[in-house]
């Protein structure tokens, strides 16, 4: 039976380039390719892992030294200066005229400006915990940034897989909708020639008339439906919807001997949705600890220095002093802000498990729907590749009776379209295994760039985010084929 279908396929198949448009001609490992260096949800949650790491490294530097230096630049005046003693030139001047003296204007330089110059050098010597979860919560949201844009790779590789076999299966439908157009027109001359030597009816010609063209119509149906997919690949792989493009590869049946319960186990421990929302659960449970270090107090390692005077960096009037240090800070009683804010870091906790035990239950959903899906087109593909085979014998057999004058225009009519529907039907049960397929596949997380499995245990061996990637990275074959060139399927 296998034997049988793989060879049904392949004749079927066989004629699947004939409404191809000249342009570039892709197979599915190129389609997908393209889409996972062009596609906008990828760069999206490129810089979102980005974002995440310079989070990261920010949240560590947070916990390192400290230098801050402020400076003020001021013309001065005023009683203070006059009745301090410490008299601007002109107001000296002013002074000593008014006194009706006569004085020495070189032993009063003037001091018309006043320049403050200060710097505070600080750092954290103990937070109450508070920066050592903040570095834990940042560090586990990149852990989780990384595994959301390997799952996003996951999607795109579906969507472009589902495009492709779409563009795959409306060629297809294509080609069914010519060849029942093909056989109406040669039957159609036929029932033509019988008429005029008056063996048939008129009724017979104008009914595989209005045949012909209901095939004629659901042709340009099939045309339009055709170019709406290359259009919908075309946006998934990052290329104009306008460009004209060709599928080469077919739609093959290969049995798929995977058990669900195989398939299901292997989804819960490598799917990469499932593990980021671990991670968004240690993210909380840091974030709960670093609330509580409003409880405590904080201590600082300081060192402070500042002067002032009449030149920028100078020190005049006995205006410079310097201090190294300790201070503490610690809030005695803060009217319950800080219980409120570990209340609500407890309860963003909480949804946090909660949704990392629904993505387990939508893992479950998937895994289980894609397998059905799967499965129930293995069976329609068996059943229709039987009933192409009969639908055609049963039309040649009404063909060959109305020539002969033992059966109906009708019987013709209704045997034709039983051969366009179960046409269909096996095209439609094709892309339906194929799709399925690609969608059990994403379902249970096979990799695109990483294992999310092999990532995950990097990481609990005290691996960086960068070493972890590096130890979870598999091979595939699209990553050699972005290296051949930046654009590698100009054809």
């Amino acid at each position: 039976m296998k034997k049988f279908l793989a060879t049904l396929a392949a004749i079927l198949l066989s004629t699947n380039t004939t409404f191809a448009a000249e342009g570039m001609t892709l197979t599915l490992d190129e389609a997908i390719t393209l889409a996972l260096q062009n596609n906008r949800l990828i760069e999206q949650s490129e810089e979102d892992r980005e974002a995440a790491r310079w989070n990261l490294s920010a949240v560590r530097r947070a916990s390192g030294p400290t230098l801050s230096w402020s400076s003020s630049l001021n013309r001065i005046g005023g009683r203070y200066y006059r009745n301090s003693g410490r008299r601007t030139y002109h107001d000296q001047a002013r002074y000593a005229k008014n006194a009706g003296q006569d004085i020495n204007m070189s032993l009063y330089p003037s001091y018309e400006n006043e320049n403050s110059n200060s710097a505070n050098l600080s750092m954290p010597l103990y937070t109450g915990g508070r920066l050592e979860n903040q570095r834990k919560t940042a560090r586990y949201a990149l852990n989780a940034a990384d595994l959301t844009l390997e799952n996003s790779r996951q999607q795109v590789k579906y969507q472009a897989a589902q495009a492709y076999y779409q563009v795959l299966q409306q060629a297809s439908l294509i080609n069914v909708q010519e060849e029942a157009v093909q056989l109406l027109q040669e039957h159609l001359r036929t029932v033509s020639v019988q008429y005029e030597v008056g063996t048939v009816a008129k009724s017979d010609v104008l009914a595989t008339s209005v045949q012909l063209a209901n095939s004629q119509q659901s042709l340009n149906t099939a045309q339009g439906n055709y170019q709406t997919a290359v259009a919908r690949l075309n946006n998934i792989i990052g290329l104009p919807v306008n460009t004209e493009i060709a599928a080469s590869d077919k739609i093959d049946f290969v049995q798929y001997d995977l058990s669900e319960d195989t398939c299901l186990d292997y989804a819960l421990a490598h799917r990469p949705d499932g593990i980021a929302a671990v991670y968004v659960v240690k993210q909380a449970q840091a974030q709960t600890a670093a609330a509580k270090s409003g409880y405590r107090p904080n201590v600082n390692a300081v060192m402070q220095g500042s002067m002032s005077g009449e030149n920028v960096f100078g020190a005049n009037h006995n205006a410079e002093q310097w201090a190294v240090g300790l201070q503490m800070q610690w809030n005695i009683f803060d009217n319950g802000v800080t219980s409120a804010n570990v209340n609500q870091a407890k309860a963003a906790e909480r949804r946090a498990e909660s949704v990392a035990q629904q993505q387990i239950e939508t893992i479950q959903l998937e895994v289980h729907s894609a397998y059905i899906a799967l499965k129930t087109a293995e069976k329609n593909i068996e059943v229709t590749a039987a009933a192409v085979d009969k639908a055609e014998e049963e039309f040649a057999i009404a063909q060959i009776r109305y020539v002969e004058g033992v059966d109906t225009n009708l019987n013709v009519m209704n045997a034709q379209e039983k051969v366009v529907e179960t046409r269909n039907n096996y095209y439609t049960a094709l892309y339906n295994y194929s799709t399925s397929r690609a969608q059990l596949e994403k379902a249970m997380g096979v990799p695109v760039t990483i294992d999310a499995l092999l990532y995950l245990e990097a990481e609990q061996s005290g691996k960086s985010s960068p070493k972890s990637l590096e130890a979870a990275t598999v091979d595939n074959n699209y990553d050699e084929q972005l290296k051949e060139s930046e654009e590698p399927f100009d054809k």
